[in-house]
């Protein structure tokens, strides 16, 4: 409960210091009197119709990666799973390249990307169907083939496109970012994540008993049912979120991890830690990508780079459990 307290705590004053920072810097009374709808309007709308949305949908993102990255690490029992393993981001990513190419709307963007993520893990759960054997290696090996496909298909398109317009598109996009947050696309991945997330957690203690592998049936587990739900809740999650904001590497991956680390605990009673966790993760990242450079920078340069030296210091440290 403590911990609880001061990772929610820890959340506040970030988002808080996030509403203050920017180019347009501005002082701790001045966002308190426009979040109050006083003050001058320049300070009220840039609250209100920029920093605001874009805080509350990098929070409900990070927190989405994060449970969705435990939920597959449990269930593919491998520390280091995400959701590229069944082919969830090569699927978001297939569908907005596909989008940029012929119709370059942010809504058909964001539409054709999530549509697609989910499209090819449920084309993976069927390709690992028609195979017998070990079905967690079975959905790992049609997981890779499909995102092999996914990716020739997304370098033919990018082939084909408009290098000064479509191709720098597609780069900028795949890199991620949160620079077009609006409030539809808050109310929208609220949504959707809300649904996956509910789901989750009502399924937390048949998730943590999937750990076993198939002898989760033996303890009254229908584990085919439960793992196909608790997956596609998942990639519900992911697609959610990469159909906004394009592709968001290592929270998924690393905040779990360092969770697990850090509490001991499975994953029944870790899944909300974990949320607020990936939300302060990325609240994090994103505020720096915004704050560093004149430019703003892609948010996954910095979640990969300080993903990356996360992992050194825990695989160095031998606390990298696999």
């Amino acid at each position: 409960m403590r911990r609880r307290f001061w990772l929610g705590l820890l959340l506040a004053v970030l988002a808080l210091g996030s509403l203050c920072a920017g180019r347009y810097g501005s002082s701790l009374s001045n966002i308190a009197r426009a979040l109050l709808f006083s003050g001058d309007e320049l300070t009220q709308s840039l609250v209100w119709n920029l920093r605001m949305p874009r805080i509350l949908l990098v929070s409900i993102s990070g927190a989405a990666l994060a449970v969705s990255g435990v939920v597959y690490q449990t269930i593919f029992r491998n520390p280091l799973a995400s959701g590229d393993v069944i082919g969830a981001s090569s699927g978001c990513s297939l569908g907005a390249v596909f989008a940029i190419l012929f119709y370059q709307e942010s809504w058909f963007i964001e539409l054709c990307a999530f549509l697609t993520g989910m499209l090819l893990v449920i084309l993976t759960f069927l390709l690992a169907s028609r195979v017998r054997g070990n079905r967690i290696l079975n959905l790992v090996v049609a997981g890779l083939i499909l995102q092999a496909v996914a990716t020739s298909l997304m370098m033919m398109m990018k082939l084909y496109a408009d290098p000064a317009t479509q191709l720098a598109n597609m780069e900028y996009w795949l890199m991620g970012g949160f620079s077009d947050a609006s409030w539809s696309a808050v109310l929208l991945t609220l949504v959707l994540c809300t649904l996956g997330m509910s789901g989750l957690y009502l399924l937390r203690w048949q998730i943590q008993l999937l750990s076993f592998g198939e002898e989760a049936s033996t303890l009254g587990v229908n584990v085919k049912l439960i793992r196909w739900v608790s997956l596609l809740l998942a990639t519900l999650l992911i697609s959610s979120v990469i159909s906004v904001a394009g592709i968001v590497s290592w929270v998924s991956l690393l905040i779990p991890h360092i969770i697990r680390i850090a509490c001991r605990k499975p994953i029944s009673q870790t899944m909300g830690i974990t949320a607020v966790s990936g939300a302060i993760f990325l609240l994090l990242c994103d505020t720096l990508a915004r704050t560093l450079m004149t430019i703003e920078i892609p948010i996954s340069i910095l979640t990969s780079l300080f993903g990356a030296l996360a992992l050194v210091v825990l695989f160095v440290k031998g606390r990298l459990h696999l």
